[in-house]
């Protein structure tokens, strides 16, 4: 045998010898570690996941939907209200896939809140935050915003809303001819702009970002202002599905709008003829992609989805002040309101 050709062995045996030595140590690390029946487990390894079948917006974020389809037509892409699939995704019987879910914070927390509650295994995974948004009250231009301010100075302005919901706008300073303050926070069972805006509602009533069910129930006075809040527009006057849309489409139907600045600004042209304010204490929306464990996305969705929402009026997501309240309470705002409202 040539020296050459023993030199080439030789480096065969190193090369061999060295795969061996890399291969049992990502074994002892456990980082490609065999699961049940040889498989691997779940989220060991980059190549561990399954691509993701379905992505799920909610109406809030539907213009990064919108981004990330036509980017990955092999995605099945759908909007809906992050209520609705807050409930389907609570419920899933185990072993069905989930769906890739773009919505609003802390609404993956809530979904993994639901399934522990009816026994069921979490979906797990990641939200990452791309984009923020704060919660405001918009009103028809023309001296309403500087009337509320005016009026409830002193009060935090959802406070001072519901106390005074359904009566005369003079009451507070008003034009006599805006006749009653019609407030509407928009279907808060389904909608996560709504029920983002009643945390920020109670919050304002209650003095405090720190929402607590003890401290709403200790309160007699709350309920009934609650119901004036919630009364002042019924929910079935929502002809184009949220206050703010309504009241852009049609103004009779109430004049203060619980939204998000970026929902305004959505607007377009339209967006100068409302104002814009911004309760205490501030609360933001905070747009996550909520990716279940064992499931990957395209590399490039979060970055497609990040630029749409800023695009679409979003701010960058570490403007964010104050978040939502957390799971537990979020949850138990919707079914406060349910029982308040029925």
């Amino acid at each position: 045998m040539t020296v050459r050709r023993i030199v080439a062995v030789l480096a065969a045996i190193v090369l061999i010898g060295g795969a061996l030595l890399v291969r049992n140590a990502i074994d002892d690390d456990g980082a490609e570690a065999d699961g049940p029946n040889g498989s691997i487990v779940p989220g060991t390894s980059p190549d561990a996941g399954r691509d993701a079948a379905a992505l799920i917006c909610s109406t809030e974020v539907a213009a990064a939907c919108e981004a990330i389809g036509a980017a990955h037509p092999e995605l099945a892409v759908s909007v809906e209200p992050a209520g609705r699939t807050l409930d389907r995704l609570g419920a899933l019987p185990e072993g069905t896939e989930p769906p890739v879910w773009l919505t609003v914070a802390p609404f993956p927390e809530m979904a993994e809140s639901l399934r522990t509650a009816g026994g069921l295994d979490p979906l797990g995974g990641t939200a990452d935050a791309l984009a923020a948004s704060p919660l405001v009250a918009a009103t028809p231009t023309g001296g309403r915003a500087e009337a509320l301010a005016a009026g409830c100075a002193g009060t935090p302005l959802w406070r001072c809303v519901g106390d005074h919901a359904s009566g005369p706008w003079t009451d507070i300073g008003g034009d006599e001819s805006w006749r009653t303050l019609r407030p509407s926070l928009g279907v808060v069972e389904t909608d996560a702009t709504a029920l983002g805006s009643f945390a920020a509602a109670v919050a304002g009533y209650l003095g405090s970002p720190s929402v607590s069910r003890s401290a709403w129930e200790s309160d007699p006075s709350f309920i009934p202002w609650l119901r004036r809040l919630a009364g002042a527009v019924s929910p079935t006057a929502l002809s184009a599905g949220t206050p703010l849309a309504t009241m852009a489409t049609r103004a009779g139907a109430l004049d203060i709008a619980a939204t998000s600045e970026a929902a305004r600004i959505g607007l377009g042209a339209r967006s100068d003829a409302f104002d814009a304010s911004y309760p205490e204490p501030s609360m933001w929306l905070e747009a996550v992609l909520a990716v279940p464990d064992g499931i990957t996305i395209p590399d490039d969705a979060p970055g497609l989805a990040a630029a749409a929402l800023q695009e679409a009026g979003w701010d960058d997501a570490a403007t964010a002040t104050q978040s939502l309240p957390g799971a537990s309470t979020m949850l138990a705002l919707r079914t406060l309101w349910q029982e308040a409202t029925t």
